[in-house]
This record gives structure tokens, sequence and C-alpha cells, in this order.
């Protein structure tokens, strides 16, 4: 999708300037109206919302530094240049102080150095705009959270039925991709999570996450990391942005937003994109143990390597990796409480019971729960979270 060229307003009280400046930038690609004379630019800020101005200091009436004062107060976001060769070095400085982004002296001898203020000032603006587009979202989402929190204090009953209707669709499928799911919490509220869907024609995205710690706490982690992928899978459907489909992006916008955030809370996360045209998938892990289990029909192996968890250092970096999934498959994700409840001693005995468990079952999520000896009653030491994805067809 093209965007639409930038819109620059030129307000100068001569005419030969404004018309030499909206030639050359409507030959460089930009939409030029002109204003002769500061007055008549500040109505036309108002009426037409410019993306930038370009403003001349001496001009009859009101001149460019008034403008200045006034649209900068009237409009904080939008650029403004000065182009002018009146004055000195104490004008400049005025109209620095009063705002403007940056300061051209006339005659122009090289345009060229006019459009690259214009486009910086520009790249400055949309980071900016999206700054504040970003704050405000994360406003949003951290009063939404605030709320969520209040009502799990409130009532753990109604914050467990809250968490639970936040879990995707039990035992669904895309195309030929089945995707089952069971959650065993240790305490009424639960810092594990889960959850897969479409992202567009072409991709599936799933995750577990497990938060550290338990109750109120680590449920809000998980309500929080809903609301994040959410937003990155709004701004993938907007064509706005395709980070979603990096995983190693994702996981690093994740660490960035939760380590900001400084809530003494991290989380354990593997994050996978499958391309159902030609079954690849693309993963990126962020502390996430036991590995995931990926069963091929003959053997069964683990999938990933160590790597950082989410929002426990701001310098953790993620990789992408991809891997080419068998036709017929299947593939367990399991959090780490699983290794509590297990009979062997030492980890390896736990990791390889698991490897000849997934390699040898008649694998469904019902057969999983019996096997690992989750469906005895009785408390856990810690979440317990399953995701199974096959393809059979």
């Amino acid at each position: 999708m093209n965007e639409r060229p930038a819109r620059i307003l030129t307000i100068d009280d001569e005419q030969m300037v404004r018309e030499i400046l909206a030639a050359y930038l409507e030959d460089s690609g930009f939409e030029v109206t002109q204003a002769r004379d500061g007055r008549a630019g500040v109505e036309m800020i108002r009426d037409e919302q410019p993306d930038l101005v370009l403003c001349d200091l001496r001009m009859p009436g009101m001149d460019g530094l008034q403008v200045l004062a006034t649209v900068t107060r009237e409009f904080p976001e939008l650029p403004i240049l000065v182009v002018s060769g009146m004055g000195g070095m104490s004008d400049a400085i005025q109209a620095l102080k009063l705002g403007a982004w940056d300061y051209v002296t006339k005659p122009i001898e090289d345009m060229a150095v006019l459009e690259h203020a214009i486009n910086h000032a520009l790249e400055r603006a949309r980071l900016r705009r999206e700054n504040r587009e970003h704050r405000e979202h994360l406003e949003g989402v951290n009063e939404q959270l605030r709320q969520t929190v209040r009502q799990l204090q409130e009532d753990e009953a109604a914050a467990r039925r809250i968490q639970f209707q936040l879990l995707p669709e039990n035992d669904k499928i895309y195309r030929h991709y089945r995707f089952s799911r069971h959650l065993l919490t240790s305490q009424y509220l639960s810092g594990d999570f889960v959850d897969y869907f479409v992202i567009d024609g072409d991709h599936l995205g799933f995750y577990i996450a497990d938060v550290s710690g338990h109750g109120v706490s680590s449920a809000f982690v998980t309500v929080m990391l809903k609301s994040y992928i959410g937003r990155y899978r709004e701004l993938h459907r907007q064509n706005r942005d395709r980070g979603i489909l990096n995983p190693a992006e994702t996981l690093s916008r994740l660490n960035r937003e939760i380590f900001s955030c400084h809530m003494d809370k991290y989380l354990t996360m593997f994050y996978g994109i499958i391309e159902w045209s030609n079954n690849l998938l693309r993963y990126s892990s962020g502390g996430q143990f036991p590995f995931p289990i990926l069963f091929d029909g003959q053997q069964a192996s683990y999938v990933g390597k160590k790597s950082l968890p989410i929002g426990l250092f701001d310098f953790a970096h993620y990789q992408t990796e991809s891997l080419r999934l068998p036709p017929r498959f299947a593939m367990a994700l399991i959090s780490d409480g699983i290794l509590e409840t297990l009979p062997q001693t030492s980890l390896r005995d736990k990791q390889a019971f698991l490897l000849d468990l997934i390699g040898g079952t008649d694998l469904t999520i019902e057969n999983l729960i019996q096997h690992l000896g989750l469906d005895q009653t009785g408390p856990l030491p810690d979440d317990v979270t399953l995701l199974l994805i096959t393809r059979t067809e």
C-alpha cells in the first residue's frame, strides 16, 4: 500500500521564493501549498493541518517568530523549518528557542540541503508520533491492567474465570493443524499461559509462557502478555508493522515492554510461526525449558536452545530459527512445572522420560495428561501447562 506524499506549507511574502520552493519540492514528490504571509499561513495550518511548514522570518504583519510562537503552542508536534535570509545568529537562536526544528538560510545554494532537512524533520516527527501513540497505548494497557488487578484482588473466583476466558478454544483445527491445550494450576490463579491464532492467510502463531511466581501478580502478567500480542497482531492486520511474523523481534519487543514496567516479574516463552503453505516453522525461545519436543513419526527430539527469559535483562537478545516440519508430526510444549511432578531424580532422566513418552505414545492431550500423572487429584507444586500441536494429513 503506497503512502500519500507529505504535505508541505510554505509561508513567505515573496511569491518568487514560494514558487521556486514549490516547484522543486513537487518534483521531489511532496504536495505543496503556499501562504503569502504569516496570518494566512496560520489559518491554513489550522484548516489543512500539513505535515511540515517552511516559514520565512521577516514578513509584514505577523512575522515568522510570531508564527512560530502561535503554531508551536497550538500544534506542538508539527515540524516547522525556518527558511530566511535576514538577520543573523540571534534570529536563528530565537527561532530555535520558539520551537523551530531547523534553520536554513537564503539564498539556498543547494536545494538538496533543504530536502535533507525536510526529510530529517519528517522522520523525527514520525518517530515522535509513534512514540506518543506507543505511550498512549501503554497507558491504556496499564489502566486496563490496573482495573484487572483490582478485580482479581476483589474476587479470585471471577479472576480465574477471566483468565481462563483469555485462553484459546481447546482442540482447535486450522487447516491441517490441530491445537490442544490443558492448564493445571498450583493455586487459584496461574502464571502459565498459552495461545494460538491465525495471523493472516499464510501464517499461524502460537506460544507458551510461564511467568515467575504465582497468584494475582503473575496472572496479571499473563493478561498483559495477551494484550501486547493482540496489539502486534492488530498492527500487522493494518499493514503498519510485520513484527509479529518475526519471532525474535516479537520476543525483543515483549522484553522491552515488560522490563520497562518494573514489575519485578519475568517470564519464559516459546513463540512460533507456522507458514502452512510449505509447513515451515520459525521460532524463538525466551528461556523456555524444557524445550518443545518434536515427534516425526519415528523419533522424538528437543527443539530450541538456551536463551534468556523475557523481562529480566534489558540487554537480552533473541534469535529466530527455522525448521521444515515433517508432513505428519506432533509437537509437545510443556511448562517447567512438570519437572517437579516426575518421579525421576535427575534432570537428565526427566528429560529422557519426556522424550520416550512423546515418541512412544499415541499423542492426544488426554493421553499426555494420563501418562504424566496429571489426572490424579491433589495440589501441584507448580503450574503445569500442556500445548500439543499435531498434523496428520
